[in-house]
Parts: C-alpha cells; sequence; structure tokens
C-alpha cells in the first residue's frame, strides 16, 4: 500500500519547478500512506508529473522507490498496492534490480504496447500511473476489483489524480464543493458506489477493471477486464486450487503481518491456509460493548479457531466512548458521511493492528459478494424465490431502500425536500447506475447479474472504506478472497451450487472446498449481519453530537416527529454529514503551499442550489 498522485497538462507545458512544487504538496499530504518518498518526476516537456509514497513491504530497499524508471528511460511509472504475479507469465525484459512488485509491473508495462493486455492478466491489487515518455502517452489504471483507489478531476487546464480525494482537495486546484442532488442519491442508497461519481462535485472515481489513457487533449477509458458468466459445474478441488494459490501469492512479505479472525468461514480459512504454509501472524477480533452493535459471537468462535491453529488472538474492544468520539472524526478521511458502524470498527481495529507494530493485514473482504450471503438472501430485487414486483422498477427505486430503512428514507427525502432536490430524478438515476452493471454481462441468470452488481457496486464502497481507514494506520490491506481466479470460477459456478436457500446453507460449495480449514463449528455458525445499535444511552450520545455540530447544510431543524424516530444510524449520518461539511469548508479558506502557481479551475455551484456546508 502506498499513494500515487500526479498532474497531466491538456494545455501546453507549465513551469517545471511550479509542477515539482505541486508535487512536493500531493506527497506531504499522503504521507500517512507511506513513509518514504522521493523527489516528483517531472517531464522534461513540462506537461507531466508523478509523484507517490511508499510503503515498503517487499525488498524494502531504496532500489524499489518510485517514481520508477525502466533501464532506457521510456516508461516512467508511479504504483499504489501489490502485484503478486501475473497469470500469464514470461521471461523478464531485463535483470531485475529489485525484488519488490513495482519493478515486476513496469516489466508488464513495457512488454505490451497497448494497456488491456499488460494490465489482464496481473494478480493483485493496484492503482497505477505510468508516462510513456516517446509518445507522450499518460495512462491511469485500477485493478480488477477496485481494492486500490484512483481519483481524478479537470483542474487548471489539465488532469490531477490521487489515491486520496483530500490530496486533491489540499492543492488548492479542486473546489471543494457537494452537489445537492450527488448528495442525496448516494445518501438513499447509501452502501453502493453508484457510478464513477463521488461526494464532491467535479471529483471522479475511476472504476474497477478500467483504464484511462491521456493522448493530449483526447481522453479515453476502457474497460479491459469482466467475468465471463457461464454456468459450467466446478468442482471443489477446483477452488481449493485457486485459493491455495492466492495464499501462496500473498503470504510473501518483509514485514510484520496480522489478520482480521471474527471467526467465520472467511477469516477462519485465510488464518489457517496462512498457518498451514508457516507464515507468522497475529489474529485480531473485534468485541462491541456497551450495546453498539456488532456479532456478539464473534470472539467465542475466533478464540476458539485461534486456540486450535496456535495463533496469537487479541481481542480489541469499541466501546461508546471511542465509537462516539469517531463520529466526528472519520468522514475526514472518507471523505463522506457515516453510512454503517463498520466503518468505525475497521477504523478502532486497524488502528489496534497498526500500534502493535504489524503493516500488512489480511482479510476476508469480497467472499460474501462472490460466494454468497447469509441464508440465501442474495439479492432483494433479483431473488427468483420473490414475489413479481419485486423484480420492476418501481420497486427497486421507491420501495427497496424505503422498505429496508423506513426512518432513513424518511430522513433523506426531507433533506431532499430542503435542498430542492427532486426524488422522482434521484430514483430515475439509481435505476439507470444499477441496470448499468446488472446488464452488464452476458447471461440469463438474475443471480449472476445481481451477483455481478453487487462485485461492481457495493463491493467498491466495501473496498474503499477498507483503503482509508487501513490508510489512516499506515496498513496494507489483503483481502485474500479478491483473486481474479477464485472470481471467475465463482461466476462460472451455477448459483444453486453455492447456496440452497436454507438457513445455515450460505456459501455449501466453499465451505466443501475449504472443508479441512474449518472447525465443524464455523462450519455451521450461522452468518450473521450487523444488527443497527439500539441503546438508548448511545442514543442520547450522538443525538447530543448531532446537536452541537448543527443541521448539514444549514438546514432548518429536523421536524419534532421525525426526531422522535432516529435512531443511531440517522443521529450518526447527521452528526458526521456536519462534520464533514465543515472538514471540506476548510480547503476553501486555507493558504496553498504552492501560492499562485495554479489558479482553481472547476466553477462554483451553480445558481438555485443551496449548498451551504
Amino acid at each position: 500500500m502506498c499513494g500515487i498522485a500526479g498532474f497531466i497538462s491538456l494545455d501546453g507545458p507549465r513551469d517545471t519547478a511550479r509542477l515539482d512544487a505541486l508535487g512536493r504538496t500531493m506527497t506531504e499530504a499522503m504521507a500517512h500512506r507511506g513513509q518514504d518518498s522521493c523527489a516528483p518526476y517531472v517531464s522534461e516537456c513540462g506537461t507531466v508529473m508523478l509523484c507517490a509514497t511508499r510503503l515498503a513491504v517487499r525488498d524494502r530497499s531504496h532500489a524499489g522507490d518510485q517514481p520508477m524508471t525502466d533501464p532506457t528511460g521510456r516508461i516512467v511509472l508511479v504504483h499504489n498496492g501489490e502485484v503478486y504475479g501475473s497469470r500469464s507469465p514470461a521471461p523478464p525484459l531485463w535483470p531485475r534490480r529489485t525484488t519488490c512488485d513495482t519493478e515486476f509491473v513496469l516489466q508488464q508495462i513495457c512488454r505490451q504496447d497497448e494497456p488491456g493486455p499488460a494490465l489482464r492478466p496481473l494478480d493483485g491489487m493496484f492503482a497505477l500511473a505510468w508516462h510513456d515518455t516517446t509518445t507522450g502517452r499518460v495512462v491511469l489504471a485500477r485493478d480488477h476489483f477496485g481494492v486500490k483507489p484512483l481519483f481524478y478531476a479537470h483542474a487548471d487546464g489539465g488532469l490531477i489524480f490521487a489515491s486520496e480525494q483530500g490530496v486533491l482537495l489540499r492543492t488548492g486546484l479542486v473546489r471543494a464543493e457537494v452537489e445537492p442532488e450527488e448528495f442525496v442519491l448516494r445518501s438513499w442508497i447509501r452502501m453502493d458506489a453508484a457510478d464513477d461519481h463521488t461526494w464532491l462535485r467535479g471529483v471522479r472515481s475511476l472504476q474497477p477493471a478500467e483504464y484511462l489513457i491521456i493522448d493530449r487533449p483526447q481522453l479515453r477509458t476502457h474497460r479491459y477486464w469482466k467475468p465471463a458468466s457461464t454456468d459450467e459445474p466446478i468442482e471443489a478441488d477446483e477452488i481449493r486450487a485457486a485459493f491455495d494459490r492466492a495464499i501462496e501469492q500473498r503470504s510473501v512479505s518483509d514485514v510484520p503481518r496480522a489478520a482480521v479472525l471474527s471467526g467465520g468461514v472467511d477469516s477462519t480459512a485465510i488464518v489457517a491456509g496462512l498457518t498451514a504454509r508457516g507464515t507468522p501472524l497475529d489474529a485480531y477480533v473485534l468485541r462491541y460493548q456497551d450495546g453498539i452493535g456488532g456479532s456478539g459471537d464473534d470472539v467465542t468462535y475466533a478464540t476458539e479457531v485461534a486456540g486450535r491453529l496456535g495463533v496469537p488472538l487479541t481481542v480489541c474492544d469499541l466501546d461508546q466512548d471511542t465509537a462516539a468520539g469517531l463520529v466526528p472524526l472519520l468522514p475526514t478521511r472518507l471523505m463522506r458521511p457515516l453510512l454503517h458502524g463498520a466503518e468505525l470498527a475497521m477504523h478502532h481495529l486497524y488502528g489496534t493492528i497498526a500500534a502493535d507494530g504489524n503493516v500488512v493485514v489480511y482479510s476476508g473482504h469480497g467472499a460474501d459478494e462472490l460466494w454468497g450471503y447469509q441464508d440465501g438472501r442474495y439479492f432483494p430485487i433479483v431473488d427468483p424465490l420473490a414475489p413479481t414486483y419485486i423484480h420492476g422498477r418501481h420497486y427497486l427505486t421507491h420501495r427497496l431502500h424505503a422498505d429496508e430503512r423506513p426512518l432513513w428514507s424518511q430522513l433523506v427525502s426531507w433533506m431532499a425536500h430542503e435542498l430542492d432536490v427532486d426524488m422522482n430524478e434521484v430514483t430515475d438515476r439509481i435505476w439507470a447506475r444499477t441496470m448499468d452493471e446488472y446488464r452488464a454481462i452476458r447471461t440469463a441468470s438474475p443471480l449472476k447479474r445481481g451477483r455481478h452488481h453487487l462485485m461492481r457496486r457495493f463491493l467498491v464502497y466495501v473496498n474503499d472504506m477498507v483503503d482509508a481507514t487501513s490508510a489512516t494506520h499506515t496498513l496494507e490491506d489483503r483481502p485474500v478472497f479478491q483473486d481474479v481466479t477464485l472470481t471467475e470460477l465463482a461466476f462460472r459456478c451455477p448459483e444453486h451450487l453455492k447456496d440452497s436457500h436454507q438457513p445455515g446453507t450460505h456459501k455449501d460449495l466453499l465451505k466443501t472446498a475449504l472443508g479441512d480449514l474449518l472447525p465443524q463449528s464455523v462450519r455451521h455458525r450461522r452468518k450473521q449481519g450487523f444488527p443497527s445499535p439500539a441503546d438508548p444511552g448511545y442514543v442520547r450520545r450522538l443525538t447530543e453530537l448531532a446537536d452541537d455540530l448543527g443541521t448539514p447544510f444549514g438546514l432548518p431543524p429536523v421536524p419534532a416527529g421525525l426526531r422522535a424516530g432516529l435512531g443511531v444510524g440517522e443521529w450518526m449520518f447527521l452528526a458526521s454529514t456536519s462534520a464533514w461539511l465543515g472538514h471540506i469548508a476548510e480547503f476553501r479558506t486555507e493558504p496553498r503551499s504552492h501560492g499562485e502557481q495554479f489558479r482553481p479551475a472547476l466553477a462554483p455551484a451553480g445558481p438555485g442550489q443551496r449548498v451551504r456546508p
């Protein structure tokens, strides 16, 4: 895990000293993502600047520093993440100077004339940017699942990009503004990375398995991979072989390692697989206290698993005081309001893991989206056992979110009204965005279509959350199940083999494949969700916090009838929204280190839009 950033002029050369100053500002802004950094790369022609911070986990020598250039000086690369290898191995183009993965990626790029063939076979998680000094082309790329983020915006006659949105704002080139309709849309759907938009006006997110080619002045986006969706029976030993390979690839590290161990199928299999290879690691499990939510059984199962495997286990407690204290802090890292209590848990758990000196942490993110949710409840929209009306557009746009969280939908609808946002326009956009990925693969199976939507939307939301919370503590999170080969097997497999839709049978096929890694208690453990905290004391604390921070956007107080019914999730959302808006407002007033060398380029809010952070 590292951080990358850069600027590409689209309208001619710039003063190289100014580009260098911009690069140093961006490097400083993402220093928490890695302790090592070098001087920015600035092209001789004055049109390209690339910079990076490095969290060295393989080959910690300076030979692996970035930006990295091939021996001919043609390609200059910056790289965030970890690439473990390629599914299309080829002999090295030049004798390796390092054992770090950045040089491996550089060789793959130099081997191909076009980005797609270079990116498609890579195994790992990555965000890349490289400059071809011969052609002048710049390419930005993101891994198959969006594990590593990459944000960009048009500014000052060019394109500026970074691993974090806050880095873009720190430059002063990107105005810190919120578009009301986008805010309402993303609040309404909650945990869904709707598309390439973000919560900030004008800031875009490169999508998973996509690359952006910049051939000045043209910009083109391409998708280089999508899973082939067929119905071919697969055997458990195929899954096991792919899992073992994923474990083997991710076991390499020159720094201390840890694992999140909840005592569920995914985390247990990962810890058992690593332990079987002799990989030294410590395990961590979160325990929720004071009625603030979470699974109450995690510690019991994690303790059993850790004892069976001989792995040290640390129980990390999250109480009301700590959780409430994180509500105004976390939005400054996530660059959005809080939408789920898991955000607090992740941040707190990663903090404990990093404080113990660990640098790499293993997690099971992605297994649910690819292999099955709890008790057969895959996708509310497309479940073939559900009534016919659930398949319809009206249910998705008007009923699904309202039925699942009625108070949340009432609160967001009230905010939409106060912000002069038409909810019909919002729900129409939700339908269009959902259907884009639902229809993006060739299959007659509604469950496979739904799974593709989950992979491209909800999983990206999870990955962004994991990256932001782990990067705060300078950690690299390695999600073992987000492996390309494993995923292609998941999409090839008939859905009925994964889950028989009976209680306690979720992930049937995965459990069979990983059976010897799982104690019987874990195999038969009922999958648990993340219940909403309901402790009156915690509700009261968050209510007081929200009142102290004021209503978001300077809106009137929440109506008394609605206010009386709000719970922890709604009050957390209100308080964190106000804290987030206050945070981004600071970017509009604080001075920039490179002064007047660049001018802000994005337009202010249009007339009639009540954006009042």
